[in-house]
């Protein structure tokens, strides 16, 4: 019984001393800052954009509230959107596909830095941005081209993702819609050129 007793002991202060070192282990979760002082001295206008070692491209606006920042690094299809609060706390954070879609997940927060809501815009999609790319290759798609577009929405109920991008011999632009859990083309038409008056 005294063994039994000694294990069990022994037992428990092994669980202990674990998880007081797993516990020591965990990273603190730092809350990124809006560095107010250096957007101030380095302003023009309203903004302040530059370009770090690696390459990303920074870009920060004040607003009439808040502050706005657009990390973009290189050879990335995402950029980083952050809003901060006048007092240079996060106010959000998401990721997204330029000027087309929100990816990812979004975090906001309230003054005090305290999570308040996440909301998951790849969640419905099945059919991931990566799967999309795959079709992108397959077709021989320029993704760099004048008028291309990848959008995603929710329509019905139902993911679709949609891809319009100008035809070769540049007769008119293409647009194909996909399922967003599938994967299937469910359309895929000639679009016209839009009118640029």
């Amino acid at each position: 019984m005294t063994r039994i007793y000694l294990l069990y002991s022994l037992l428990i202060i092994t669980l202990i001393t674990s998880c007081k070192a797993q516990n020591n282990n965990l990273k603190q979760d730092t809350m990124k800052t809006f560095d107010i002082e250096t957007f101030e001295k380095n302003k023009i206008g309203n903004e302040y954009n530059t370009i770090l070692k690696d390459s990303t491209v920074v870009k920060q606006r004040k607003m009439q509230f808040d502050y706005y920042e657009i990390i973009k690094p290189k050879n990335s299809y995402f950029q980083t959107r952050n809003r901060y609060y006048s007092n240079g706390k996060l106010k959000s954070t998401v990721q997204d596909f330029p000027n087309d879609f929100l990816a990812g997940v979004m975090k906001e927060y309230d003054q005090q830095g305290n999570l308040i809501k996440e909301t998951d815009y790849d969640k419905p999609y099945k059919f991931t941005f990566k799967d999309v790319l795959k079709v992108i290759k397959k077709r021989g798609i320029d993704m760099n081209g004048y008028y291309f577009e990848l959008g995603r929405n929710v329509v019905d109920g139902k993911p679709v993702w949609s891809i319009i991008w100008e035809k070769e011999d540049k007769s008119s632009l293409q647009i194909i819609g996909i399922n967003g859990i599938t994967g299937k083309v469910f359309l895929e038409n000639d679009k016209d050129y839009p009118n640029e008056e």
